[in-house]
Protein backbone atom coordinates (compact mmCIF):
# COMPACT_ATOMS: atom_id res chain seq x y z
CA UNK A 1 0.00 0.00 0.00
CA UNK A 2 1.29 3.18 -1.10
CA UNK A 3 0.39 6.63 1.16
CA UNK A 4 1.26 10.30 0.73
CA UNK A 5 1.10 12.87 3.64
CA UNK A 6 0.56 16.01 2.88
CA UNK A 7 1.36 18.47 5.53
CA UNK A 8 1.75 22.44 5.64
CA UNK A 9 4.92 22.24 7.79
CA UNK A 10 7.19 20.26 8.67
CA UNK A 11 7.10 20.62 12.71
CA UNK A 12 3.57 19.48 12.80
CA UNK A 13 4.62 15.81 11.45
CA UNK A 14 8.25 15.85 12.45
CA UNK A 15 7.62 13.32 15.46
CA UNK A 16 5.87 11.09 13.15
CA UNK A 17 8.45 10.37 10.36
CA UNK A 18 11.43 10.54 12.52
CA UNK A 19 9.62 6.98 13.42
CA UNK A 20 9.99 5.91 9.57
CA UNK A 21 12.43 4.22 7.72
CA UNK A 22 13.82 6.92 5.24
CA UNK A 23 14.80 5.77 1.43
CA UNK A 24 18.78 6.74 0.29
CA UNK A 25 19.09 9.79 -1.01
CA UNK A 26 15.77 11.61 -0.10
CA UNK A 27 16.00 14.77 -1.73
CA UNK A 28 12.70 15.89 -2.17
CA UNK A 29 10.13 17.64 -3.48
CA UNK A 30 8.47 14.11 -2.58
CA UNK A 31 10.14 12.63 0.23
CA UNK A 32 10.53 8.52 0.43
CA UNK A 33 9.80 6.33 3.73
CA UNK A 34 8.56 2.93 4.98
CA UNK A 35 7.17 1.54 7.44
CA UNK A 36 6.50 -2.27 7.44
CA UNK A 37 5.02 -3.00 4.33
CA UNK A 38 3.95 -0.06 3.61
CA UNK A 39 5.29 2.49 1.08
CA UNK A 40 5.12 6.61 2.71
CA UNK A 41 5.25 9.59 1.29
CA UNK A 42 5.89 13.37 2.25
CA UNK A 43 5.12 16.73 1.22
CA UNK A 44 5.48 19.78 3.00
CA UNK A 45 3.43 22.10 0.69
CA UNK A 46 3.72 25.65 3.10
CA UNK A 47 0.95 27.09 4.35
CA UNK A 48 -2.06 28.16 1.94
CA UNK A 49 -4.69 26.50 -0.47
CA UNK A 50 -2.20 27.98 -3.72
CA UNK A 51 0.67 26.41 -2.69
CA UNK A 52 -1.24 23.09 -1.40
CA UNK A 53 -3.16 23.15 -4.68
CA UNK A 54 -0.31 22.94 -6.61
CA UNK A 55 2.47 20.68 -5.09
CA UNK A 56 -0.42 17.90 -4.19
CA UNK A 57 -1.28 18.25 -7.71
CA UNK A 58 2.03 17.73 -9.04
CA UNK A 59 3.09 14.96 -6.91
CA UNK A 60 -0.75 13.26 -7.71
CA UNK A 61 0.90 13.37 -11.46
CA UNK A 62 4.06 11.84 -10.45
CA UNK A 63 2.83 9.20 -8.61
CA UNK A 64 0.07 6.83 -7.82
CA UNK A 65 -1.43 6.17 -4.20
CA UNK A 66 -3.82 4.35 -2.56
CA UNK A 67 -4.48 7.49 0.19
CA UNK A 68 -3.54 10.57 0.86
CA UNK A 69 -3.56 11.87 4.30
CA UNK A 70 -3.44 15.83 5.11
CA UNK A 71 -2.48 15.79 8.65
CA UNK A 72 -1.72 18.78 10.93
CA UNK A 73 -3.11 20.64 13.86
CA UNK A 74 -6.04 23.20 13.62
CA UNK A 75 -7.69 25.62 15.60
CA UNK A 76 -11.40 24.66 17.33
CA UNK A 77 -14.59 27.11 17.51
CA UNK A 78 -16.12 24.70 19.55
CA UNK A 79 -15.44 24.56 22.82
CA UNK A 80 -16.06 21.04 23.65
CA UNK A 81 -13.76 20.21 21.53
CA UNK A 82 -11.20 20.37 23.41
CA UNK A 83 -6.89 21.19 22.80
CA UNK A 84 -5.26 17.95 21.95
CA UNK A 85 -7.98 16.02 20.94
CA UNK A 86 -7.60 14.44 17.11
CA UNK A 87 -10.51 14.85 14.63
CA UNK A 88 -11.41 13.03 11.44
CA UNK A 89 -12.51 16.38 8.90
CA UNK A 90 -15.75 14.47 7.19
CA UNK A 91 -15.97 17.87 5.31
CA UNK A 92 -14.72 21.14 4.15
CA UNK A 93 -15.51 24.60 2.60
CA UNK A 94 -13.53 27.59 1.36
CA UNK A 95 -14.25 30.50 3.63
CA UNK A 96 -12.02 33.15 2.02
CA UNK A 97 -13.34 32.23 -2.35
CA UNK A 98 -16.20 35.16 -2.77
CA UNK A 99 -16.85 38.58 -2.40
CA UNK A 100 -16.98 40.69 0.37
CA UNK A 101 -20.04 42.91 0.73
CA UNK A 102 -20.41 44.91 3.79
CA UNK A 103 -20.02 42.67 6.94
CA UNK A 104 -20.97 39.83 4.54
CA UNK A 105 -18.87 37.34 2.65
CA UNK A 106 -20.92 36.27 -0.54
CA UNK A 107 -19.16 33.16 -1.39
CA UNK A 108 -19.12 31.86 -5.37
CA UNK A 109 -21.79 30.19 -4.91
CA UNK A 110 -24.17 32.80 -3.24
CA UNK A 111 -23.08 35.13 -6.18
CA UNK A 112 -23.70 32.95 -8.59
CA UNK A 113 -20.82 32.36 -9.94
CA UNK A 114 -20.65 28.66 -9.47
CA UNK A 115 -22.99 26.39 -9.29
CA UNK A 116 -23.29 24.50 -5.09
CA UNK A 117 -24.04 20.93 -6.38
CA UNK A 118 -21.30 21.32 -9.73
CA UNK A 119 -18.69 18.22 -9.38
CA UNK A 120 -16.92 18.15 -6.83
CA UNK A 121 -19.43 20.43 -4.41
CA UNK A 122 -22.77 19.29 -2.56
CA UNK A 123 -24.60 22.49 -1.47
CA UNK A 124 -21.68 24.47 -1.38
CA UNK A 125 -19.01 22.30 0.67
CA UNK A 126 -16.52 19.83 -0.10
CA UNK A 127 -17.30 16.00 1.47
CA UNK A 128 -15.28 13.18 1.63
CA UNK A 129 -17.33 10.01 0.33
CA UNK A 130 -14.62 7.63 2.01
CA UNK A 131 -13.91 8.89 5.44
CA UNK A 132 -12.98 6.56 7.51
CA UNK A 133 -16.18 6.16 9.64
CA UNK A 134 -14.76 3.17 12.18
CA UNK A 135 -12.18 5.93 13.05
CA UNK A 136 -13.65 5.97 16.52
CA UNK A 137 -12.05 9.89 16.00
CA UNK A 138 -14.33 12.81 16.38
CA UNK A 139 -15.92 13.74 12.59
CA UNK A 140 -16.25 17.49 12.20
CA UNK A 141 -16.77 20.47 9.51
CA UNK A 142 -14.01 22.30 8.78
CA UNK A 143 -13.23 25.39 6.88
CA UNK A 144 -10.33 26.84 5.35
CA UNK A 145 -9.04 30.33 4.69
CA UNK A 146 -6.01 31.56 3.62
CA UNK A 147 -5.97 34.19 6.10
CA UNK A 148 -6.42 32.57 9.58
CA UNK A 149 -8.79 34.70 11.62
CA UNK A 150 -7.89 36.61 14.80
CA UNK A 151 -10.44 39.10 15.22
CA UNK A 152 -13.85 38.88 16.77
CA UNK A 153 -15.47 40.33 13.90
CA UNK A 154 -13.59 37.99 11.51
CA UNK A 155 -14.51 34.89 13.61
CA UNK A 156 -18.14 36.01 14.30
CA UNK A 157 -18.99 36.02 10.85
CA UNK A 158 -17.35 32.57 10.13
CA UNK A 159 -19.27 31.17 12.54
CA UNK A 160 -22.44 32.59 11.29
CA UNK A 161 -22.02 32.00 7.80
CA UNK A 162 -20.39 28.64 8.18
CA UNK A 163 -21.00 27.33 11.27
CA UNK A 164 -17.56 24.98 11.34
CA UNK A 165 -15.92 23.05 13.71
CA UNK A 166 -12.61 23.94 13.22
CA UNK A 167 -10.27 25.86 10.54
CA UNK A 168 -7.07 25.10 8.48
CA UNK A 169 -5.22 26.74 5.49
CA UNK A 170 -5.19 23.47 3.34
CA UNK A 171 -7.70 21.18 4.36
CA UNK A 172 -10.38 22.22 1.43
CA UNK A 173 -7.68 22.55 -1.10
CA UNK A 174 -6.94 18.70 -0.61
CA UNK A 175 -10.46 17.98 -0.65
CA UNK A 176 -10.89 19.16 -3.80
CA UNK A 177 -8.01 17.88 -5.77
CA UNK A 178 -8.61 14.45 -4.41
CA UNK A 179 -12.33 14.34 -5.73
CA UNK A 180 -11.28 15.50 -8.71
CA UNK A 181 -8.59 13.32 -9.39
CA UNK A 182 -10.41 10.61 -7.52
CA UNK A 183 -8.43 9.73 -4.79
CA UNK A 184 -8.89 8.70 -1.85
CA UNK A 185 -8.52 11.09 1.08
CA UNK A 186 -8.32 11.52 4.51
CA UNK A 187 -8.33 14.92 6.73
CA UNK A 188 -6.69 14.37 10.29
CA UNK A 189 -5.85 17.27 12.50
CA UNK A 190 -5.05 17.37 16.08
CA UNK A 191 -6.32 20.83 17.79
CA UNK A 192 -3.89 23.63 18.84
CA UNK A 193 -5.71 26.53 20.12
CA UNK A 194 -9.18 27.88 20.30
CA UNK A 195 -10.01 30.11 16.96
CA UNK A 196 -9.98 33.55 19.34
CA UNK A 197 -7.69 36.84 19.46
CA UNK A 198 -4.17 35.37 18.36
CA UNK A 199 -2.39 34.62 21.89
CA UNK A 200 -0.06 31.39 21.25
CA UNK A 201 0.78 31.44 24.89
CA UNK A 202 -2.33 29.48 24.72
CA UNK A 203 -1.69 27.40 22.83
CA UNK A 204 -0.38 23.86 23.24
CA UNK A 205 1.27 22.81 19.99
CA UNK A 206 3.56 20.00 21.61
CA UNK A 207 0.05 18.09 22.94
CA UNK A 208 -1.47 18.22 19.74
CA UNK A 209 1.42 17.03 17.44
CA UNK A 210 2.09 14.23 20.24
CA UNK A 211 -1.77 13.15 19.93
CA UNK A 212 -1.17 13.48 16.06
CA UNK A 213 1.53 10.97 16.19
CA UNK A 214 -0.30 8.42 18.05
CA UNK A 215 -3.21 9.23 16.09
CA UNK A 216 -1.66 8.43 12.79
CA UNK A 217 0.34 5.02 13.97
CA UNK A 218 -2.74 3.68 15.06
CA UNK A 219 -4.73 4.35 12.27
CA UNK A 220 -1.82 3.09 9.98
CA UNK A 221 -1.76 -0.56 12.11
CA UNK A 222 -4.95 -1.18 10.42
CA UNK A 223 -3.04 -1.74 6.99
CA UNK A 224 0.36 -2.49 8.07
CA UNK A 225 1.74 -5.89 8.30
CA UNK A 226 3.70 -5.73 11.99
CA UNK A 227 6.36 -7.95 12.20
CA UNK A 228 5.51 -9.59 16.10
CA UNK A 229 9.36 -10.36 17.89
CA UNK A 230 9.06 -13.41 19.68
Amino acid sequence: MRILFVGATCFELYQFFENLKESPNNKGPVFHYSWHNLDIDLIITGLGTTFTTYFLTKTLNLYSYDLVINAGIAGSFKDEISIGTVVNVKSEQFSDLGIEDSDHIKTVFDAGFVDPDEFPFHSGRLINPNWFENMELQAVHGVTSNISPGTLQSIARLKDEFDPDIESMEGAAVFYVCLLEKVPFLELRAISNYVDFRDTEKWDIPTATDNLTNEIFRFLRKFAIVKQVS
